[in-house]
């Protein structure tokens, strides 16, 4: 009968065995937080990136017309065009219409992400206005939308999240979408469970020896047991 650890794969188990310094029981309630936490994060960033899409879909058709999504003036990458492009072939493989909704719905939050990003910096004066804020800052929501791809990445990748500051993440997560919708954000504060979950304490913290992370003591009440 196989083990946890052999059902996992020793590998993907030796990471938390690390961060429980050897302690297999401790590693198997790090790995179960780990699931925990990435399951409570996925309503919170699929709203953000529902939301995200949607508003920047929006904006760019007003600006620039429905055929944004084909304007090389708008998309100046390759990857931004590569997207499309791969968007469109899925769509078509499956036997849909590649209908610009359609392409809309199956890009990537990389992409989304991308609008936003140093080479695309001449589409700002458009889409500053899905910020219902002042002050805001195209680098700073560059920075901040490449943070939250990767935790989302490594959420959908079943990857370890715990050794990421997630306090300073989920923030992120909810004032970017409290500035794009805020009933979107008020769904969240409603229906996310990751307050009751997450203890606002680091998780890992380095050994004050050797430097390498362990799992801090505050947050061992909060693990499962």
């Amino acid at each position: 009968m196989p083990t946890f650890v052999h059902a996992l794969s020793a590998d993907r188990f030796d990471t938390y065995l690390k961060w429980a310094g050897a302690d297999q029981t401790l590693a198997e309630r790090l790995y179960t937080y780990n699931v925990q936490l990435s399951a409570a994060l996925y309503g919170p960033l699929h709203m953000l990136e529902v939301v995200l899409r949607n508003m920047a879909d929006a904006q760019l058709a007003a600006q620039h017309g429905a055929a944004w999504i084909d304007d090389p003036a708008i998309l100046v990458t390759n990857y931004q065009t590569g997207a499309i492009a791969k968007a469109r072939q899925t769509l078509q493989k499956d036997g849909k219409a590649a209908t610009r909704p359609q392409i809309v719905a199956e890009l990537n939050f990389g992409f989304w992400a991308s609008l936003f990003g140093p080479k695309s910096h001449h589409l700002w004066q458009s889409l500053r206005p899905i910020f219902q804020a002042k002050g805001v800052q195209r680098g700073v929501i560059a920075r901040d939308l490449r943070d939250l791809r990767i935790l989302r990445n490594r959420v959908a990748h079943y990857e370890p999240i715990i050794a990421l500051p997630l306090a300073q993440r989920y923030a992120s997560i909810t004032t970017l979408t409290g500035w794009l919708s805020p009933s979107a954000a008020t769904w969240i504060a409603k229906y996310s469970t990751w307050p009751t979950l997450y203890p606002a304490v680091p998780i890992l913290v380095p050994d004050p020896a050797s430097g390498d992370l362990l799992v801090a003591p505050a947050a061992l009440p909060f693990l499962p047991a």
